[in-house]
């Protein structure tokens, strides 16, 4: 089990989670069990501005590939992308005068879109090439990461250019999981599996192409605030970062907000206030943390459910065997069964 407390970095838009949800509900799965496990409901769903971690979109996928249980399903879904997916960024890339300027705001901005991935521009050739680097899950959640990511660029370009568009190649780090002609009718071009690297080429002469909606203030206004919210987004991500790694470091020695306040050199309704509007509490990231320790302490030791009780602090084991309940669905018992 991943066990990093920069997972919990609160990051992804909820309008990715929400998309999916709608997806696979369109598939005729319910959209609890595509939230299961991830601590959302249906109704988080509707609050635009509210923000998940890594850990629950990474969960959130778990949950559609055993539903689905086809590794393909998704070439087959129609790509359906608008600039409003894309937020502010989708904006300042549909403002900016060219093709290249564009794709430059996309490069140094993609975290605001919560990508799991780095990405990188460079031009070999008479191609550019858009690469994929240091993805943070790996196997079939990459796989969906990376092939989600290059479905949605086409239709992105042809609505920033004004016109039909196809990439010239596509390759792909992995094995195909089906026929190749699968792959190369969804993404419309050649597409080279078990390459050294995931990358979506285009003909490097469409950099220089203007855009269909270019407009150089709006464009200006645009990278600026995208720059602000992605400082923004950095310096609210490290405050939930800061306070799982508090708890992390002394499992069983969990302090009250008021102690994690003042260790952080803040007010308690200050830091309560923050947290708000980040969509968490200290109470959420708490459960958070007591669940992963669990989960941990369940599938790689041998402690007994009474002795991981007595250190996550609850008083009977009683209340640790209904809140992992609550969690998982299943019992701490169950849970140890199906992991070891």
């Amino acid at each position: 089990m991943i066990h990093s407390y920069s997972l919990d970095k609160r990051v992804i838009p909820i309008g990715l989670v929400a998309s999916l949800t709608h997806a696979m509900e369109q598939a005729g799965y319910a959209p609890e069990a595509v939230l299961a496990e991830t601590g959302l409901t249906s109704e988080d769903l509707v609050q635009q501005d509210q923000r998940v971690s890594y850990r629950q979109r990474i969960q959130q996928i778990e949950n559609a590939l055993k539903l689905v249980n086809d590794p393909v399903f998704w070439l087959r879904l129609p790509a359906n992308v608008s600039i409003s997916d894309f937020g502010l960024l989708g904006y300042a890339m549909m403002s900016s005068a060219t093709l290249e300027k564009a794709v430059q705001i996309a490069v140094k901005y993609h975290k605001m879109a919560g990508a799991m991935f780095e990405l990188s521009i460079a031009e070999e050739g008479d191609e550019a090439v858009l690469r994929l680097d240091h993805l943070l899950a790996g196997g079939e959640i990459n796989r969906f990461v990376v092939e989600d990511l290059f479905r949605g660029i086409t239709p992105l370009i042809e609505i920033l250019l004004g016109k039909p568009f196809k990439p010239t190649k596509i390759s792909l780090n992995y094995r195909p999981a089906a026929p190749v002609h699968e792959y190369e009718q969804a993404f419309g071009c050649d597409v080279q599996f078990e390459q050294p690297y995931c990358e979506y080429r285009v003909d490097a002469k469409l950099l220089s192409e203007p855009l269909a909606e270019a407009d150089s203030s709006t464009a200006e206004s645009c990278e600026n605030a995208c720059r602000q919210l992605l400082t923004q987004m950095e310096i609210e991500a490290d405050l939930v970062s800061r306070i799982c790694h508090m708890l992390l470091s002394t499992p069983g020695e969990f302090p009250r907000l008021e102690a994690i306040a003042d260790r952080l050199s803040i007010g308690t309704r200050t830091l309560r206030r923050r947290l708000k509007t980040l969509g968490t509490s200290y109470q959420k990231i708490l459960d958070d943390v007591k669940k992963q320790l669990a989960m941990e302490y369940l599938h790689t030791t041998t402690l007994s459910v009474q002795e991981i009780s007595d250190l996550l602090g609850y008083s009977e084991v009683t209340n640790f065997r209904r809140a992992f309940v609550k969690w998982s669905n299943i019992s701490p018992y169950q849970y140890r069964k199906t992991t070891t």
